[in-house]
C-alpha cells in the first residue's frame, strides 16, 4: 500500500494523544478493505489485537469489548493487582494478601482498608471482581462487568479499561455503519469521549464521510474531522493530488493555503520538459516554506533557495537550507530521474553537503502535497536528533563543530 509507513506513523502520533487522554478517533477515509489492513497492521505492530464491535448501539459495542478483553485476559487477577497496588500505596504498612481467601474473607479485608485513590466507578468495579473472582470461569464475562456497562456504559468502560495494564488492551474497530447518519461512526465517536485511552477506529469511503460532515458542526463531527487519515487505493500523482485538495477544503485551511496547494499540484501535474518541471519544482518550495513556518517545529529554521561555497567545492544551490541543525532538504521533480546527467550531479551535490556536516532530506515535488504531514515528522525527527547532538548544529561564528 502507497505511503503505508507514513500512516502507521500517523497511527502511532494519534496512540501518543490518546496516552496524554486527548480523546482521539481513528477515521480511515478510504475503501474499507484497505483501510481494515491497515488498522489491524498498526495494531500488529503494537503487538494488540483487533476486536470489531457492534456500529448499532454503543452498550453493546462496550459489551463486545469487554467480551474479548475477559477472553484474553484474567480480569480478576488484573483486578487484584490493580488492588493490591493501590491499596499498598494508600498504606504502606498495610499489603493486603488475597490468595488463599474465600469471597466472604475478602469483602471483610477491603471493607476494613481505606478506599485507594482510584475514581469511583474503578474502585466499585475492582473490589467486585477481587472478591467474586473464584466465582467467574475462564474466559467468561463477569457479572459485575457485565451490570457496570447495562448501567452506564460510559462509566463502566472507563473503569474496565482502567483495571487493565496500560498498551494492553485490544483496540477496537467499529464499522461505519449506511451514510449519511453513518450510526458506527456515532458509536465510535462515544467510545472515544468516554474512555480516551481506547483505540477506536472507523474504515470510511469518501463519499459518506463528506455526507456525514456536511452541514453544521458538532462535537462529533469535530472530533471526526481531527481523526480523518487518508487511505487511497495506491492512487495515481492526480488522484492525490485532488484528494489532498479536497482534505484541505474540509479541514478549513486557509484560502491562501488551498490556492497554494491548487497551484502546486497544477505544476506537478502538467509540467512537461526542463522548464515546466523547474517552474513546478519551484511553486513545491515556496509552498513547503510556508508550511515549515506555520509548523512550531520549523518556524523560522529553514531558508529558501540558499547558495552555499564548500571550500574547494563547487557552489550549490539548496532548495531549503536549515543552518541552525545542518540540515538541507531538496525537493526532486520526476524528470530528476529521467536524466542520468542530472542524477550523476544530484548525487555529487549531496555528497558535497554531507562532506560540509549537512544531512540531505530528498523528496518528490508531488510528496509536498500528499505526504505533508509525514514530511514535517521526519523533519522533526531529524532536528530533535541534531539538537541532541552538538556537533550537529551551527555554532554562532559560523563553523561547524570539530
Amino acid at each position: 500500500m502507497a505511503g503505508e509507513v507514513a500512516l502507521l506513523d500517523a497511527l502511532d502520533r494519534q496512540a501518543r494523544r490518546r496516552a496524554e487522554g486527548i480523546a482521539t478517533l481513528s477515521v480511515l477515509e478510504g475503501p474499507e478493505a484497505l483501510g481494515g489492513t491497515l488498522w489491524n497492521r498498526w495494531a500488529a505492530r503494537q503487538g494488540l489485537t483487533v476486536v470489531e464491535v457492534s456500529g448499532e448501539d454503543p452498550r453493546a459495542a462496550a459489551l463486545e469489548w469487554a467480551q474479548a478483553l475477559a477472553t484474553a485476559r484474567d480480569l480478576g487477577a488484573d483486578a487484584e493487582a490493580l488492588a493490591t497496588f493501590s491499596l499498598t500505596a494508600a498504606n504502606p504498612r498495610h499489603t493486603p494478601v488475597f490468595q488463599g481467601k474465600t469471597a466472604h474473607e475478602r469483602r471483610v479485608l477491603l471493607e476494613a482498608l481505606p478506599p485507594p485513590a482510584l475514581p469511583e466507578a474503578t474502585w466499585a468495579l475492582c473490589r467486585e471482581l477481587v472478591i467474586g473472582r473464584e466465582a467467574v470461569a475462564p474466559g467468561a464475562l463477569p457479572d459485575a462487568v457485565s451490570t457496570a456497562l447495562q448501567r452506564d456504559p460510559g462509566a463502566g468502560l472507563r473503569a474496565l479499561h482502567a483495571l487493565v495494564p496500560p498498551g494492553q488492551a485490544p483496540v477496537a474497530r467499529v464499522r461505519a455503519g449506511a451514510a449519511p447518519s453513518l450510526r458506527g461512526l456515532q458509536v465510535a465517536g462515544a467510545l472515544s469521549s468516554a474512555v480516551p485511552a481506547l483505540a477506536v477506529a472507523c474504515v470510511v469511503s469518501s463519499e459518506a464521510l463528506g455526507a456525514f460532515l456536511a452541514g453544521g458542526e458538532t462535537r462529533l463531527k469535530a472530533l471526526v474531522r481531527e481523526g480523518i487519515l487518508e487511505v487511497p487505493a495506491e492512487p495515481s500523482e492526480s488522484a492525490s493530488a485532488v484528494a489532498t485538495l479536497r482534505r484541505l477544503e474540509r479541514k478549513g485551511a486557509a484560502e491562501a493555503q488551498r490556492v497554494s496547494a491548487a497551484e502546486v499540484a497544477l505544476a506537478v501535474l502538467t509540467g512537461a520538459g526542463e522548464p515546466g518541471a523547474d517552474r513546478a519544482r519551484s511553486k513545491a518550495e515556496a509552498y513547503l516554506r510556508d508550511r515549515l513556518e506555520e509548523h512550531p517545529a520549523t518556524a523560522g529554521l529553514f531558508e529558501l533557495n540558499v547558495r552555499l561555497h564548500p571550500e574547494d567545492k563547487r557552489s550549490w544551490e539548496v532548495d531549503l537550507l536549515c543552518r541552525r541543525f545542518r540540515i538541507a532538504v531538496e525537493i526532486d521533480g520526476y524528470h530528476h530521474f529521467q536524466d542520468p546527467e542530472r542524477f550523476r550531479r544530484d548525487r555529487r551535490k549531496d555528497l558535497d553537503l554531507q562532506r560540509e556536516g549537512y544531512w540531505v532530506y530528498r523528496l518528490l515535488a508531488t510528496d509536498v502535497l500528499s505526504r505533508l504531514e509525514h514530511i514535517l515528522h521526519t523533519l522533526d525527527t531529524l532536528i530533535a536528533a541534531r539538537g541532541r547532538d552538538p556537533g550537529g548544529q551551527e555554532p554562532r561564528h559560523g563553523h561547524r563543530h570539530p
